[in-house]
């Protein structure tokens, strides 16, 4: 576990039980983390190891059975409810694999909903929309509905409606996992971009070995457990991270 002191978010002994006795399952079991900011990390495992629900404990869309996650210096389990919410809204942005785009908007109704669900003035993000539409290469297709997008449009839509209101938290869930490989990298380009340009910690969720090897920093989580993390991965080495794992189980 990385030192935790000028970490973004952070997890102490992270755990999340379905069912009582015999019968439970422990989806996270003593999970440690500390993303610094500006750190872009992915996390891996096979299907049940307990990836997507730790993304959601982070992303405050679920809640630990023990253990703490702190956001920013911010303990999420003295928050009420009203303000966990606030919380998502002013601090964190998602991305998930399916683009959630309401059809009957142009894309940058679709960028703007954040901050339009959040009360805010349209006229105050125009500057902010420009620079998402450019970031995401979509200038000349504002006005477009998502059914004229093709997929890879639609999922910068989405990325930049997760960046819309500069959040220091970016959480996605297999973002490239709709995508075609070369629309994938991308995707994850504007991911990196986002990390190094405005500070924020991006943490996605991936199966995929060439999607992982972007990141800065690849944990390997299994049966709720981190079993191994690497720094600058490349893609033969986790492939062969994961198939020890795998052998291993």
């Amino acid at each position: 576990m990385e030192n935790g002191k000028n970490a973004a978010v952070e997890t102490v002994d992270l755990r999340k039980i379905h069912g009582e006795g015999s019968t439970a399952v422990r989806a996270l079991d003593g999970v440690s983390l500390s993303f610094p900011a500006g750190e872009f990390a992915a996390i891996m495992g096979q299907s049940g190891s307990g990836k997507s629900t730790l993304l959601h404990i982070l992303g405050a869309l679920d809640k630990p059975s023990s253990g703490t996650v702190t956001v920013g210096g911010t303990e999420l389990s003295k928050l009420s409810d009203r303000k966990l919410t606030l919380l998502r809204r002013e601090r964190m942005g998602f991305v998930f694999q399916f683009f959630n785009l309401i059809p009957t908007l142009s894309a940058e109704e679709n960028i703007l909903l954040p901050a339009l669900i959040s009360g805010e003035k349209v006229g105050r993000h125009a500057r902010r929309l420009d620079e998402m539409l450019e970031l995401v290469g979509l200038s000349a297709r504002r006005a477009h509905r998502p059914d004229e997008l093709s997929g890879g449009e639609q999922q910068r839509v989405a990325i930049a409606r997760a960046l819309i209101r500069n959040p220091d938290i970016v959480l996605a869930d297999e973002p490239t996992g709709n995508l075609d490989s070369k629309t994938g990298s991308g995707v994850l380009d504007l991911l990196k971009e986002s990390a190094a340009r405005y500070g924020q910690t991006i943490i996605m969720v991936t199966h995929d070995p060439r999607a992982a090897a972007t990141a800065d920093r690849v944990v390997f989580l299994a049966d709720g457990r981190v079993v191994d993390e690497t720094r600058s991965p490349k893609h033969d080495e986790i492939l062969e991270r994961i198939k020890t794992l795998e052998s291993a189980g």
